[in-house]
């Protein structure tokens, strides 16, 4: 064999090197790519929105990446309502009117029960940029504190304040993936088979092929 044949053959089998691991891994680094810009905006988005900080919803979201034998990566999004004790730091106000306190008192029904007083408790739990009226902080039997808010279901007097995000973070989502995979995904997938062949090139060369 001369060293023609000998190069046609190096060079075969590079290329099919570089079918078999370069472009698998090349999907696998632009999908991830696209991936993870399609959580940043999402979340951003989405905290635009509910008006809550980046840092809160960034964790609802988890992305499993591609790899070279799997090419497909998975984004996981617990898209259920935010705590208002998770926002931020709670603060009380005191409601006020001429520089006096709003006192209520308790009145009963015709029925004999006790009515949800005009202004109970005469407080608002202000969390971040989100305003609770008639709340409280109390801890439940789970060792947990909550803003608690009365309500006016007599079956059940109070909840847990929260914030609903399920429509937001969905739309977010549904929008920069569908966007990214026509505009950025041609483009990483480009740049990562560059990296790759450099990479192959480079470990060709330094074996001496």
């Amino acid at each position: 064999m001369n060293n023609l044949d000998r190069e046609l053959t190096q060079a075969v089998n590079n290329l099919s090197a570089l079918q078999k691991s370069a472009v698998p891994k090349a999907s696998a680094m632009a999908i991830n790519r696209v991936a993870t810009r399609a959580i940043s905006r999402s979340v951003k988005d989405t905290a635009k929105a509910v008006r809550i900080k980046q840092k809160v919803i960034r964790p609802r979201a988890s992305l499993k990446k591609a790899n070279g034998k799997m090419p497909v990566a998975y984004v996981r999004v617990r898209r259920f309502d935010v705590p208002a004790i998770s926002i931020d730091t709670a603060r009380t106000q005191i409601r006020r009117k001429k520089g006096r306190y709003m006192v209520s008192q308790s009145v009963r029904g015709s029925n004999g029960r006790y009515q949800k007083r005009d202004h109970s408790g005469n407080t608002a739990i202000v969390v971040g940029r989100h305003k609770f009226e008639n709340a409280f902080l109390q801890k439940l039997k789970n060792g947990r504190w909550h803003i608690m808010q009365r309500t006016q279901d007599a079956r059940y007097p109070i909840k847990v304040c929260k914030v609903p995000i399920v429509n937001e973070i969905t739309n977010a989502f549904q929008k920069h993936s569908k966007a990214l995979i026509k505009t950025d995904m041609p483009k990483e997938l480009v740049s990562a088979m560059q990296q790759q062949v450099r990479l192959i090139v480079r470990r060709e060369v330094g074996r001496g092929n």
